[in-house]
C-alpha cells in the first residue's frame, strides 16, 4: 500500500475520533446475548453452533464464517417472521406492507438488505404450521384460510392429522409421511433435498448465488428441527424417562398410549396449537397491564430517531476513503443523488388507507422501489469495506463509525416513506388484537380441564422464551441437533454419491422421535436420538444440584405449570422467538426477545 493511501486512512481514523459523537446506528450484525449467553437460547444463539463446524471442500473446507452463519440464520429468521403473514393480519393489512416492514427489520438485524439478504415475497412466504411443528387444530377457526392468501393452509382433517401415531408416539402431523397429509418431516425432507442439490451445483458452477441459497435453505430446515425441543413436550418426557414421573407432560391424564417398542404406556409427543393470542405474544409483543415495547414499535422508534441526526458526516467520511476500495465509484456523489431523489419522491408520497387494499398494496410496492436503491447503496459500501479489511489493517477500527453514519443516512432517507405505513399497520393490527386475545384466552388451560386432551396451546407448552425454566435444556438439545445434522448435509455437498433420500430419512428419524425409543432407530438414526437424550440427562443430573432439581420438580409439576411457576419471576421476554437483540449499536432500543422458536 502506498504511503499516501496510508496517510489518508490515518487522517480518516483521527477525524472519526475527533468529531463530536453522533448517537446513531453502529454495526448491524447480530448481537450476542452477553451475560446470559450459554444459559438462554434463541434461534440465533443456536445457529452460532455452526461456527464450530466445517463447510464443504468446495466452499474452502474451513469453519463456517460469521457471514455464512448470517446467511444460514437469515433462512431461520424468515421462518419466524413469516408468521406475520397469516389470517389475523392479512384480513386487515396488505401482505406486501408486512413484507416491507420485515424487510427493514431484516436490514436492522443483519446489516444487509439486498442480494441474498433481501426479504422477497417468495423467501418470506407465510405462516405454515408445519414449519414450526405447530398443531394445526382449529387453524383459522376452521375456515379455509386460502380465501385470504392462497399460500396459507386449508382446513384440517382432524382424524388423520391430529391422531397419535402408535408406531412413533408422535402426533401424525409431525412425521407420519406415509399418510398423505402435510407433515413437518415432509417439509424438512424437501428443503434438505433442494439445499443439497444447490450445494452440489455450486461445486460445479462456482456461482455464489447457489451457495447462498443453499445456506438459506439449510437455515430454513434447521429452524424446524430446532423447534422440536422448543415446541414439543420432548424435554418433559425425557425427564419422565429419567424417573421424574411427576413432571407435567402437557397432555391430559388419560392420554397414555401403548407405543410399539416401549416397555410401558407413555404420554405422546405433542406440540401446541398456535392461535391468535400466541401470535400476538410471539410477534407483536406482550399485551398486558405492563405493555412492553414490541418489535414493530421498536422499528418505528429507531427510524424516527434517525430523522433527527445530521447526515453530513457520511459524505466527509466517504470522501476520505480511497476510491480504489469501492472500485472507483464516487459514493459521496451517489449519496447526494439519492438524497435528492428521496426528497422529490417524498413530495409525491400520498397517504392511502389499508382499508383500500388494492391502492394500499400499490403504494407499498412503490415505496419498495424507492427504498431499494438506498439499501443497495448501503450494502455496496459495506461489502467494499468488508472485502478491504484483510488488506488494510486500520479499517476494522473505522468500520463501526462509518456504518453508524451510513445507517443514519439510510434511515433518514427511508423514514418519510416507511413511518406512515408503520403507523397505519399498527392501528389496524391493534384494533383486531383485543378480540383475538379474548376469544383465545379460554383455550390456554384446556389440558388441565380435559383428561383426554392432547392439544395444548403453544403459549402453555413452548420453551421459546427466556422465562421458561426449560429454555436452557431445550436450547442445548437444539444445538446438539445442529452438530449432528449439519455435517451430514455438508458431506452430501462434498460427495455426490451419498444418497439424499437415505440421509434425509436418517435425519428425520433421528430428530423426530419419542424419548422412550431413544435407543432405537435404523441406519444411524439412533445416534441422533441418543445425543439429544444425553443433553437432557447431563443437564438434569450433572449441571443441576439436588436443591435445584427439587425446586424444579415443584415448578414442573401439574400444579406448578398450571400456576405459571415454570416461568422465572421478573423475566419479561416478549416479542418473537427468532433472534438476538434487534437494532444496531449506537441506538438505545428495547432488547428484542424471543428464544428458540416461534
Amino acid at each position: 500500500m502506498s504511503s499516501s493511501v496510508s496517510n489518508r486512512l490515518l487522517s480518516l481514523f483521527l477525524l472519526l475520533f475527533l468529531v463530536h459523537r453522533v448517537h446513531a446506528f453502529g454495526a448491524g450484525n447480530i448481537g450476542s446475548t452477553a451475560a446470559i449467553e450459554g444459559s438462554n437460547f434463541r434461534h440465533g444463539d443456536i445457529e452460532d453452533t455452526l461456527l464450530t463446524l466445517l463447510t464443504a471442500r468446495a466452499m474452502g473446507g474451513k469453519k463456517f464464517s460469521r457471514l455464512d452463519v448470517k446467511r444460514v440464520y437469515f433462512g431461520n429468521w424468515l421462518r419466524d417472521y413469516s408468521q406475520a403473514v397469516d389470517v389475523g393480519t392479512v384480513k386487515h393489512v396488505s401482505a406486501e406492507a408486512i413484507r416491507l416492514l420485515l424487510w427493514i427489520l431484516g436490514f436492522m438485524s443483519f446489516g444487509y438488505g439486498t442480494g441474498e439478504f433481501e426479504v422477497t415475497t417468495e423467501r418470506l412466504g407465510c405462516y405454515r404450521p408445519e414449519e414450526h411443528i405447530d398443531n394445526p387444530k382449529d387453524y383459522a377457526d376452521n375456515v379455509d384460510a386460502r380465501q385470504y392468501d392462497q399460500r396459507l393452509r386449508g382446513p384440517i382433517d382432524e382424524q388423520r392429522e391430529l391422531s397419535v401415531d402408535p408406531r412413533t408416539g408422535l402426533k401424525q402431523y409431525i412425521a407420519s409421511e406415509d399418510l398423505g397429509i402435510t407433515t413437518s418431516a415432509g417439509m424438512v425432507r424437501r428443503l434438505f433435498r433442494r439445499c443439497i442439490e444447490l450445494g452440489r451445483q455450486y461445486t460445479q458452477t462456482k456461482d455464489e448465488k447457489d451457495f447462498y441459497e443453499a445456506l438459506r435453505l439449510l437455515g430454513t430446515a434447521c429452524h424446524c428441527l430446532e423447534d422440536f425441543s422448543a415446541h414439543s413436550n420432548y424435554v418433559e418426557l425425557a425427564l419422565v424417562e429419567l424417573g421424574e414421573t411427576n413432571v407435567f407432560p402437557h397432555v391430559g391424564r388419560q392420554t397414555r398410549i401403548q407405543l410399539q417398542g416401549a416397555p410401558q404406556p407413555v404420554f405422546p409427543i405433542v406440540t401446541g396449537t398456535f392461535g391468535g393470542v400466541d401470535f400476538l405474544h410471539s410477534v407483536m409483543g406482550e399485551f398486558s397491564d405492563k405493555v412492553t415495547q414490541s418489535e414493530l414499535q421498536e422499528l418505528e422508534g429507531t427510524i424516527q430517531q434517525s430523522r433527527k441526526q445530521d447526515t453530513s458526516l457520511l459524505k466527509q467520511l466517504l470522501n476520505q476513503i480511497p476510491s480504489g476500495i469501492f472500485g472507483g465509484k464516487d459514493h459521496a456523489n451517489e449519496a447526494d443523488q439519492l438524497q435528492a431523489n428521496a426528497q422529490a419522491a417524498e413530495l409525491q408520497n400520498l397517504q392511502v388507507s389499508p382499508k383500500q387494499p388494492e391502492a394500499f398494496t400499490q403504494q407499498v410496492e412503490e415505496v419498495c422501489k424507492q427504498i431499494y436503491p438506498v439499501l443497495e447503496f448501503h450494502d455496496n459500501i459495506m461489502q467494499g469495506i468488508t472485502e478491504a479489511i484483510e488488506h488494510i489493517p486500520i479499517l476494522p477500527q473505522l468500520l463501526d463509525k462509518l456504518q453508524e453514519q451510513l445507517n443514519v443516512f439510510v434511515f433518514s432517507l427511508i423514514a418519510p416513506f416507511v413511518l406512515p405505513i408503520i403507523k397505519q399497520v399498527k392501528a389496524e393490527l391493534t384494533t383486531g388484537s383485543s378480540e383475538v386475545i379474548q376469544s383465545s384466552r379460554e383455550k390456554q388451560l384446556i389440558v388441565f380441564n380435559d383428561d383426554h386432551c392432547t392439544d395444548p396451546t403453544h403459549s402453555m407448552l413452548s420453551k421459546d422464551h427466556f422465562s421458561n425454566v426449560l429454555n436452557e435444556p431445550a436450547g442445548k438439545v437444539a444445538s446438539e441437533v445442529l452438530k449432528w445434522v449439519v455435517p451430514q448435509i455438508v458431506a452430501c455437498w462434498d460427495d455426490p454419491s451419498i444418497d439424499i433420500r437415505r440421509t434425509n430419512s436418517r435425519i428425520i428419524n433421528g430428530i423426530f422421535h419419542h424419548p422412550a425409543l431413544r435407543s432405537q432407530g435404523e441406519d444411524g438414526a439412533h445416534e441422533g436420538r441418543k445425543a439429544m437424550f444425553h443433553v437432557v440427562k447431563d443437564w438434569w443430573q450433572s449441571t443441576l444440584g439436588e436443591p435445584e432439581r427439587e425446586t424444579l420438580r415443584h415448578k414442573l409439576s401439574r400444579q406448578g405449570v398450571q400456576q405459571g411457576r415454570n416461568h422465572k419471576e421478573g423475566v419479561h421476554d416478549t416479542g418473537h422467538g427468532c433472534g438476538k437483540p434487534l437494532g444496531m449499536p449506537g441506538v438505545l432500543t428495547a432488547a428484542s426477545s424471543g428464544a428458540i422458536g416461534g
